[in-house]
């Protein structure tokens, strides 16, 4: 499941507000995605507080279907604040508080955009879009006057997003048919569906950064749904094959270490050579695949 956690820092990144030309550029993708959410922002009332706004701006932004890259970015701006806040009350209760549900699908709805945007967007934007979009997010929630993501939860953000991003586009190149999940199966840890067309198998696949996995099989080993040696072979291979529930309706998950000094480099949301990725798919595959019904 996308959700941020602490990890170690990034190097910096550039921060506070766009410089005069940037903010008010015209034609790009950036100024088209400011007209697209004054346009939405129009249809929305103003019942109910900004944040409410948003979301109503955003369900209008929907109600087009469009994949544009444009359209999604303005999407994914709107849902910053909200998004911000949900993280706080995350960070700040660790879990347990109010409407506990409905943030954590917000975060969940926030990151999905965020994927299907850096999906929608070709290799030379995404040279910049990390910082651009940082700039305009903290422009949007200042204007909403929410305070906006801080730089360890941002990073955090992108640092887990991007393995995904480059795990669905390396199996996408090497020949898979890949399928991200609904909201609900997200929800569940299953961040996209792997299906190799010539054994005809499929894995759930729940991307882990290399310090999420780890602390995740500590986690199963303390639930004592592994045991030590399983932890450690989990912990060689890269990858962990578990099942949730039980009976007809469990799911067999696999978690799937995505650490760059084993896979290589990630540059730009994708890898610099996949090479490495694909043998740990296949192997994982091998594994735990099902053929499907």
């Amino acid at each position: 499941m996308r959700i941020t956690k602490t990890w170690r820092r990034f190097r910096p990144r550039l921060r506070g507000p766009l410089d005069d030309k940037t903010a008010y550029e015209t034609g790009t993708l950036y100024a088209r995605a400011r007209e697209i959410m004054e346009m939405a922002l129009s249809e929305a009332s103003h019942k109910g507080g900004i944040l409410a706004r948003n979301k109503r701006a955003v369900a209008y932004l929907k109600q087009h279907l469009t994949k544009q890259p444009e359209y999604l970015l303005a999407s994914l701006i709107l849902q910053s604040p909200g998004a911000s806040e949900a993280q706080r009350q995350m960070d700040r209760h660790h879990g347990g508080y109010k409407n506990r549900e409905a943030r954590l699908f917000e975060l969940i709805d926030f990151n999905d955009t965020f994927v299907d945007t850096v999906l929608a967007l070709d290799r030379e934007t995404l040279t910049t879009f990390t910082d651009r979009f940082r700039a305009e997010v903290d422009r949007y929630c200042q204007r909403c006057g929410i305070e906006a993501f801080d730089e360890r939860q941002f990073d955090a953000v992108v640092h887990g997003l991007s393995r995904e991003i480059a795990v669905y586009k390396a199996a996408k190149s090497l020949g898979y048919g890949v399928r991200m999940t609904s909201r609900v199966q997200d929800s569940m840890g299953i961040d996209m569906i792997i299906t190799d067309p010539t054994t005809k198998k499929m894995i759930n696949i729940d991307v882990k950064t290399h310090s999420a996995f780890h602390f995740r099989l500590l986690d199963l080993e303390h639930q004592r749904r592994i045991n030590e040696e399983r932890r450690l072979q989990c912990e060689l291979a890269g990858f962990c094959s578990i099942k949730n529930g039980s009976g007809p309706t469990a799911v067999h998950t696999m978690l799937l270490r995505i650490a760059t000094d084993r896979l290589g480099e990630i540059h730009h949301y994708e890898f610099v050579d996949t090479t490495e990725f694909g043998k740990l798919l296949q192997s994982a595959m091998e594994e735990d695949g099902r053929y499907i019904l």
